[in-house]
């Protein structure tokens, strides 16, 4: 059962989440029972706020990626790679994995 003391309000600055954390786990440790509901609802806001801040990660290292090879793109372009010899199978090559990456990026359709 979980049990509620009187500090009350769930929704507390992150300094009294942790003090109350720290209560618990030595509550846990004295053999008394602990606030298993709180615990398990404080446990899936940090797993919440850890896949925020992972997919912001990926989306801006995504950014990063794309400007990087628009950049690579039009520095080779400007320095006659297109009209090299073997430019246009370079070129063919670089559309082939710009698609398998967005492919790869959608993953498998079920």
């Amino acid at each position: 059962m979980a049990q509620q003391d009187g500090d009350g309000d769930r929704n507390e600055p992150a300094r009294d989440r942790r003090a109350y954390l720290e209560e618990q786990i030595e509550r846990q440790k004295r053999g008394e029972p602990i606030d298993v509901e709180w615990v398990t609802e404080e446990l899936q806001r940090i797993r919440r706020e850890q896949i925020a801040r992972i997919q912001t990660s990926q989306r801006n290292l995504r950014w990063i990626v794309t400007g990087a090879a628009v950049l690579m793109l039009v520095l080779w372009a400007r320095s006659g790679g297109v009209f090299d010899r073997g430019g246009f199978v370079t070129l063919g090559l670089i559309v082939i994995g710009l698609l398998a990456a967005f492919a790869l990026r959608r993953g498998p359709r079920a």
